[in-house]
């Protein structure tokens, strides 16, 4: 980082308290108080004014901080230009995405880059759709992979592929042939994320506000996708996936799978995304081709 104090005021920024701003940084809580006070003196103004619940920007802090994050981003730029012309053996790629999508997409793109670029250093943030596009939005990462996701204003989609949503079961459960319907389904105990702010439960509530005669009452409901195979492989009910998360599983014939015909899920989609009007490095646009690609080959 070529401004340290540029890190610190952002972190502080973000966390709202400078214990947790060093937590973050790894760095002592006396020193990221130093930096925040000598960015104060030079500017002339406050930054930050307390509160009850820790920090909170000034009008003069908001605009800084608008300005800080458009010098982070260029920097991180310039960064990973010059990455590019180390033959793109060095730097950091951040990725965010949603749980489904680590095995069968970000995994094989990882290992296809790693192979011309062995000695970057990727980070993988599980997270909601939203979370997702929060993360991306506010530069806390490179590159985000979701699904279905919220519109951002912050946001641009690099790349999206079909992934309709599959009721999923043990073969020996007893799901009945052919596609299904949401009413089908909800005559069967069925497992669905809890909350909308996963990509998977908002287009399931989306089929059901169309549908105002089905009403879904899930025995279970789970953050994680390996919670809601677990459901399925032990043969206690259904859930609804997207083929990514299960396309292993049902090759090994453990789980069965059934398209839904309700829309939108069986219209929904998975979504490469970036930070609008941002230029991204060198390291950041070959993974991005790779992952793209993968993305196009797997069989939704």
């Amino acid at each position: 980082m070529l401004d340290s104090k540029l890190d610190c005021f952002l972190a502080v920024a973000t966390e709202g308290s400078i214990r947790k701003a060093s937590e973050k940084l790894n760095i002592a809580a006396s020193a990221v108080s130093r930096k925040i006070t000598g960015l104060e003196e030079d500017l002339g103004v406050p930054l930050f004014e307390r509160h009850a619940r820790g920090l909170r920007l000034t009008e003069a802090g908001q605009i800084f901080a608008d300005h800080a994050r458009k010098v982070m981003r260029h920097e991180s730029w310039a960064l990973g230009e010059i990455e590019a012309l180390r033959n793109l053996q060095r730097g950091r790629l951040r990725i965010y995405c949603v749980e489904g999508t680590i095995n069968g997409l970000i995994t094989p793109a990882i290992a296809a880059f790693r192979k011309k670029a062995p000695g970057v250093k990727l980070t993988v943030t599980r997270s909601g759709s939203t979370g997702v596009m929060r993360a991306v939005a506010a530069d806390e990462a490179d590159l985000g992979l979701a699904f279905d996701p919220p519109k951002h204003r912050d946001v641009t989609v690099v790349a999206d592929v079909p992934a309709p949503l599959y009721a999923v079961s043990a073969p020996d459960f007893g799901m009945p042939d052919g596609p299904l319907s949401l009413a089908d389904l909800a005559h069967h105990p069925i497992s669905i994320p809890q909350d909308s702010s996963y990509g998977i439960r908002d287009v399931i509530d989306q089929g059901l506000r169309a549908r105002a005669d089905v009403t879904l009452d899930p025995p279970m409901q789970c953050d994680s996708v390996y919670g809601l195979m677990g459901f399925a492989l032990t043969g206690q009910g259904i859930t609804i996936l997207p083929k990514c998360c299960f396309e292993e599983e049902e090759a090994r014939g453990l789980v069965v799978a059934r398209p839904i015909t309700d829309m939108p899920l069986s219209q929904s989609r998975i979504a490469l995304v970036s930070r609008l009007h941002r230029n991204l490095p060198p390291l950041t646009r070959r993974f991005c081709t790779i992952l793209a690609q993968v993305m196009r080959e797997s069989a939704f």
